[in-house]
């Protein structure tokens, strides 16, 4: 079956199954067809609390390499759950293109992306109330075969997607899954402050020293001198001490401490 027939098919049987307990599983295939990704995974972020999970594809393991660290702590170094932090507006985002510079060399993405095997990320952000967010992250997990993507075709689609969701789960009202705990949180309570917040936080989403600098509108040298206080504070010499100092891994769980 060409492609866009394939689509508008999946999108029939979407609409048609809003508001019942299938719909998950017809939107899942639905979006399947329309970008060439094949794992699925759906986040609902509300304003206060932890993450919850509405919806995922993945098997047994790839929801213990993957889904159960993330919502144990993971996620509070995720580019996805900073851009939720920030407002980002309802789209279709690639994380290669909104991941800090040096993303792929911090020890979140060793021990959380690498571990599990995920790559090729892109998410679907729809805001279903000033309350909760949801985040469609679609992926490729280890060696899963994947179709040639086609995120055009995404694209022109979402809107019937955004429509699709806020219809199913436009009423949703999440009971918090726990304190809503932040990185700077962790950073205070570590005996950080002011400017050593700001540039932990960064330094463990894998910013580099010349990005943190830009952002903070301070030199590369300026933040070296923190980095040194920080390694102080924290009894720490590596960014992956400092990994450490804020999360424990647990074969393959990271998890806040």
């Amino acid at each position: 079956m060409p492609a866009c027939s394939a689509s508008i098919e999946a999108m029939a049987t979407a609409i048609a199954s809003v508001g019942r307990e299938y719909f998950t599983a017809d939107l899942c295939a639905l979006l399947q067809v329309a970008t060439g990704y094949a794992s699925v995974a759906i986040i609902a972020f509300p304003q206060h609390g932890s993450p919850s999970r509405l919806f995922d594809n993945l098997s047994r393991a790839d929801q213990e390499r993957a889904l159960e660290p993330y919502l144990a702590g993971a996620y509070l170094l995720d580019p996805w759950y900073n851009m939720v932090l920030k407002e980002a507006p309802d789209g279709i985002y690639l994380l290669t293109e909104h991941a800090p510079d040096d993303f792929e060399q911090s020890e979140y993405f060793h021990q959380y992306y690498a571990r599990a095997g995920l790559h090729d990320e892109c998410a679907m952000f729809i805001r279903l109330s000033e309350q909760v967010c949801i985040v469609v992250s679609l992926g490729i997990y280890g060696a899963t075969p994947a179709t040639r993507v086609d995120l055009h075709r995404a694209q022109s689609l979402f809107p019937c997607i955004k429509a699709l969701c806020l219809r199913h789960w436009g009423e949703l009202s999440l009971e918090p899954a726990g304190p809503r705990a932040t990185l700077e949180d962790l950073c205070q309570q570590r005996g950080l402050s002011g400017r050593e917040i700001q540039v932990t936080a960064m330094v463990l989403r894998g910013y580099s020293n010349k990005l943190i600098a830009r952002e903070l509108e301070i030199s590369p040298e300026t933040v070296k001198v923190y980095r040194k206080r920080i390694h102080r504070k924290l009894g720490t010499s590596s960014s992956q001490q400092i990994f450490t100092s804020f999360f424990v891994v647990a074969g393959s769980h990271v998890a806040a401490t």
